[in-house]
């Protein structure tokens, strides 16, 4: 029996291709509901930052459908502490304060009018026809 280097790389390749999608972390940031939008938002409760942009972001989730908020606390847990590590590298930034939004390919930190307005008009961007803007 002979094996084609193509086959090969089928047979033994795209499982692997396939296991490291599936690994938190290493599969892309934005990866989530067909159709949809997921944010990652890494974030303290003892934040007041954090806290005073909870209201925007249970608005933002109910106004889209579409949009998926995945918050992850990383003060009181080092449970997320790799998951902000690899998002933040993928992003080109380093992680420290928070909040620390990820969604679309963008990244934010802090908490302002002026974040909160872009985040918004982003996700109104990714979720439309045209998707997110690169």
């Amino acid at each position: 029996m002979t094996f084609s280097f193509s086959r090969l790389l089928l047979v033994i390749g795209l499982p692997i291709v396939f296991a490291l999608g599936a690994l938190p972390g290493l599969a892309p940031a934005e990866q989530g509901p067909v159709n949809g939008l997921t944010m990652h938002v890494f974030m303290s409760e003892t934040c007041p930052h954090c806290r005073a942009q909870k209201p925007f972001l249970a608005n933002l989730d109910s106004h889209h459908p579409a949009l998926e908020i995945r918050d992850y606390e990383i003060m009181t847990t080092r449970q997320h502490h790799d998951l902000l590590r690899n998002m933040a590298a993928l992003h080109g930034v380093q992680p420290g304060s928070v909040p620390m939004i990820f969604v679309g390919g963008r990244v934010w930190v802090g908490d302002s009018r002026q974040i909160r307005r872009e985040i918004a008009d982003h996700v109104e961007a990714c979720l439309s026809e045209s998707g997110c803007p690169r």
